[in-house]
């Protein structure tokens, strides 16, 4: 067991450290893949899920690595901090996805019933994170569209 959370515990770091050092040019490349659907209502279904209410009860790294403060869209008064917001909101999402995918690999040194608690582990794990990023980039991409809107870019 402890063998697992230490396992774990590197995944989450490492893969962690592997995106806050991807390129930005990487991240824009993979932007398409993880946009907001339109099912998604420009996030509106996660309401549904009332993660307006539970989401500031869930740790943010964020505020780890910057001493405390997270970067917030009230605190953003310009396209350009919009477009670099949404970006680490593709970044932290892209994260939490990569680090599901490492699950299966814990079958090969556990039995098949802990491989599948691993497996439940890392999707719950990183899901409410993901719907946080994507609950937060639909909110953020609102906004900007206002803003461009409000004062248009010469």
């Amino acid at each position: 067991m402890v063998f697992n959370a230490v396992i774990w515990l590197f995944i989450h770091l490492a893969v962690s450290g592997i995106t806050a050092m991807a390129p930005a040019s990487f991240i824009r490349f993979l932007h398409p893949l993880l946009r907001t659907k339109s099912w998604e209502g420009r996030g509106r279904i996660y309401r549904s899920f009332g993660i307006h209410r539970w989401k500031t009860m869930l740790p943010e790294a964020r505020k780890w690595v910057n001493k405390g403060r997270g970067k917030t869209a009230a605190s953003i008064r310009n396209v350009y901090a919009y477009s670099e917001l949404e970006e680490q909101l593709t970044r932290s999402e892209l994260s939490h996805w990569m680090q599901i995918f490492p699950a299966p690999l814990f079958f090969l040194f556990n039995p098949a019933w802990a491989g599948w608690i691993m497996i439940m582990y890392a999707l719950l794990f990183n899901l409410p994170f993901i719907m946080i990023q994507r609950y937060n980039r639909a909110r953020v991409s609102r906004l900007s569209d206002r803003l461009l809107h409000a004062f248009p870019q010469k």
